[in-house]
């Protein structure tokens, strides 16, 4: 089986199993990201008979990696994915490693055991002292962790940034500035999210400032990194960058702007919802709708593929409702509860010239799937006309579904025909 097989399946043994033995280091260092990918699945029960859980089996399999892989991205990978097993699994590692049980410490001496590890010789000690720093969260390590921003090993000052993120210092974001200008692309992605998630008006300058940048790829990371602030001063930089030269540049923007929706605190919510929409309503229509609908082909984000089946509905018009229409029909019938009804609630508000006979043989269509006939009957309730009314009189009668019945006479209802149920698209 494939990879992306065994993660779908979330078969660890196999997964292990790629980790260990593969001679790809490709293989495993993915096979690394994937097991980090499953921790909630790993602290399911064992199948019985088996003393062991799937997480007891994938710490220990991630700290070999971590310390014995002769890849430095694998070893990288493995301590990334230590990290998503919580401060108990990187703990456990770096006692293998030191020789020192942090077990029964109290957090503060943690904080200390690990800020003389920033110094070790084994720069994966170094990686994970920062990472688990990082987790611990105390404010007198900052200085520690600013002092390895200029580790020689750049897979230390990645996450020695990312550790500064998470403390969220504000007085760490000079030298988090200073590097961002000096460093490889791999590190100045993670100082860039660093200045997001610190949110302070000095490190938001800096990133406002890099997304003018001349260097293309610095305005992609800059872009990218200002999604996470959920603020409605990011909004406009973002807007403006759907104009850039650069085709990554416009997607990335794209991209952030949909996930700023989803980081908005709740009370600035609907304050960056509307100046969202109101500047991508300002914006080429091609450069909004079309990475719109990238998102509901591609993404895997729940959180992105809402927002963008939520926007989409209120972007597009003339030349891209077709396109846009097309890819809401499918988004109608997703998994996620939530985005199914963004999707059908925005497809009403693109009533166009045969969309309502689309629906109607979608409807009837007895091979596909409920959930979309379902939606697209919430849909019809919307926008239909006589047509509707007409044939949804004969489907209500004939349909074996009670619960399409039950959203058919809902349709009805709301067309001035039979019934009297109402709801939502659910």
């Amino acid at each position: 089986m494939t990879l992306f097989e065994l993660e779908r399946n979330a078969d660890f043994e196999q997964l292990i199993r790629h980790l260990e033995a593969s001679s790809n280091p490709d293989i495993r260092r993915r096979a690394a990201e994937i097991l980090g990918s499953l921790e909630a699945s790993a602290d399911e029960d064992p199948v019985q008979g088996n003393p062991r859980s799937p997480r007891d089996e994938v710490i220990d399999a991630l700290v070999t990696a971590s310390q014995d892989d002769e890849s430095d991205e694998v070893r990288a990978a493995a301590i990334d994915a230590l990290d998503q097993y919580g401060q108990d699994a990187l703990e456990e590692f770096i006692g293998d490693l030191s020789g020192q049980d942090l077990e029964d410490l109290a957090e503060w001496k943690k904080a200390k055991v690990l800020a003389r590890g920033l110094t070790a010789d084994q720069p994966e000690l170094r990686m994970a002292a920062a990472t688990g720093l990082g987790r611990i969260g105390e404010d007198n390590v900052v200085s520690a962790l600013v002092d390895r921003l200029t580790d020689p090993d750049s897979r230390v000052r990645t996450r020695v940034a990312r550790a500064l993120g998470r403390i969220e210092s504000p007085e760490s974001v000079p030298a988090l500035s200073e590097r961002f200008h000096e460093d490889q692309y791999s590190v100045r992605i993670e100082i860039a999210y660093a200045l997001a998630d610190i949110g302070t008006d000095n490190a938001l300058r800096e990133l406002v400032d890099v997304a003018d940048a001349e260097d293309e790829v610095l305005r992609r990371i800059a872009v990218d990194a200002l999604g996470r602030l959920g603020s409605v001063e990011a909004v406009e930089v973002l807007a403006n960058a759907l104009s850039d030269d650069a085709d990554t540049v416009r997607r990335t923007a794209m991209f952030s702007l949909v996930q700023l929706l989803s980081e908005a605190p709740a009370n600035a919510s609907h304050q960056i919802r509307e100046k969202i929409v109101g500047e991508l309503e300002a914006a080429d229509e091609d450069e909004v709708v079309e990475p719109l609908i990238e998102i509901l082909d591609r993404s895997t984000e729940t959180a992105q593929r809402r927002n963008a089946a939520w926007l989409l509905g209120r972007v597009a018009n003339d030349s891209s409702t077709a396109a846009a229409q097309d890819a809401l029909v499918e988004t109608m019938g997703d998994d996620d509860e939530m985005t199914s009804k963004f999707a059908a609630t925005s497809l009403s508000l693109l009533d166009s010239d045969g969309l309502e006979q689309r629906l109607l043989e979608l409807v009837e269509n007895d091979l596909r799937d409920e959930e979309l006939r379902v939606k697209a009957l919430f849909v019809l309730g919307k926008i239909g006309g006589d047509t509707s009314r007409n044939r949804l009189s004969s489907f209500v009668e004939r349909t074996d579904s009670d619960r399409l019945r039950k959203r058919g006479f809902s349709a009805l209802s709301k067309l001035g025909g039979v019934g009297s149920v109402t709801g939502d698209p659910a």
